[in-house]
């Protein structure tokens, strides 16, 4: 039976055969933080790769641009690679020269990244923190400043930046904003894709969402990524930032808190959205489903209610996430949730005539339904 592969062995071997590895990014930053990393990246100095694979044959090499190995450490798939410099040579996130060799340096791998709280690293043999650009002294007054002025290079970066300040509620020191603004050029020419997997992130992980779009707005960027959202009027803008905030303070679902944008985007420029998207297609029927509710209940009338409820029933948005939506909106309406839990237990009281069959019977039940909304509404 193998043994389990910890941390402190991996370095020790890495280090008996003239390298180093440290752990480094967003896993020590988090570690600094007193936050549990999800992942763990390594980096390791002075080793070629040729050294490493006869030491861990087992671990797994992938990536085109420059070598990454995954390996179980301490039970967990870590991603493992080494110290390289990045130069940029063209447009894109392609564009970028590569060098990595046993002699780059540690400081030299960590210029290379996008923000200083994410450009420190620690010695997994002594636990030292090596931390050249003060990201420590920036977490502490939850600041993100750009590692260098190399930030700009990779255009993603922007978007990344706005992520983070949005998951991690830090703000982003004017420099960087500066750096962010001047990717607009290449930021259009990145894959849709590419958008999309921040987009995902930010609306899963980050307790404030609408930061990442506000400062998407800042920099000029809105228009150039998420342009639905981009092209609405500056009151619309802002009351679906507030909404989205305080809707991700009740649900961290992804859907629930995307539906929040069908409120302001009508059907037409969201179907364009997931024509240039591919949106997830949980996120589009709910936002779908939420603007065609809101709009059927802008008139509340008995028969408007029940089309709402049957729908919210049959689609990818409940009638609770769509109650919590309609909160924090400040509607003046019933709670569509306990309302229709009063309305299944009146209709069991009843039984549609013997006649009946088919869509007749479902008829019938809609039909009774809008009877029975006005006695719940007056007994509210």
């Amino acid at each position: 039976m193998n043994s389990v592969l910890t941390e402190s062995s991996f370095a020790e071997t890495i280090a008996r055969n003239g390298g180093r590895v440290y752990r480094v990014g967003g896993c020590v930053r988090d570690q600094i933080m007193g936050i549990v990393p999800k992942d763990i990246d390594f980096c390791i100095v002075g080793m070629v790769k040729r050294n490493f694979k006869t030491l861990f044959p087992e671990a797994e090499e992938y990536g085109k641009s420059f070598p990454v190995f995954r390996l179980l450490i301490d039970g967990v798939r870590c991603e493992l690679a080494f110290a390289r410099t990045e130069r940029k040579v063209s447009s894109g996130y392609k564009g970028f020269k590569i060098a990595s060799n046993p002699k780059i340096t540690l400081e030299e791998d960590l210029y290379r990244r996008d923000t200083t709280v994410n450009s420190i690293a620690m010695d997994c043999l002594t636990g030292e923190i090596i931390d050249p650009y003060h990201g420590r002294e920036d977490i502490n007054n939850k600041i993100l400043r750009a590692t260098s002025e190399h930030f700009s290079d990779d255009p993603m970066r922007a978007l990344r930046l706005a992520g983070q300040a949005a998951r991690l509620g830090f703000s982003v020191e004017k420099e960087t904003l500066t750096l962010a603004r001047a990717v607009g050029g290449e930021l259009v020419l990145e894959p849709a894709e590419r958008m999309l997997i921040e987009l995902t992130k930010v609306l899963t992980a980050a307790e404030r969402p609408a930061t990442f779009f506000r400062i998407l707005q800042e920099t000029e960027l809105l228009q150039l990524t998420f342009k639905e959202l981009g092209e609405l009027s500056k009151e619309d803008f802002d009351r679906a930032m507030t909404l989205l905030d305080e809707v991700a303070q009740s649900t961290n679902k992804a859907k629930v808190r995307f539906a929040l944008f069908g409120l302001f985007i009508e059907r037409e420029r969201m179907l364009l959205w997931n024509q240039r998207m591919t949106l997830p297609g949980d996120w589009l029927d709910s936002a779908l489903i939420a603007r065609k509710s809101s709009t059927l209940l802008a008139s509340p009338s008995p028969e408007n209610i029940v089309v709402a409820m049957n729908g919210l029933g049959r689609g990818a948005l409940t009638i609770d996430e769509f109650d919590s939506i309609a909160q924090v909106a400040g509607w003046n309406l019933p709670k569509l949730s306990t309302l229709n839990g009063k309305l299944k237990a009146l209709l069991l009281e009843s039984s549609p005539p013997k006649e009946l069959k088919g869509k007749e019977i479902g008829q019938w039940l809609v039909n009774k339904q809008i009877e029975l909304i006005p006695t719940l509404l007056a007994c509210k």
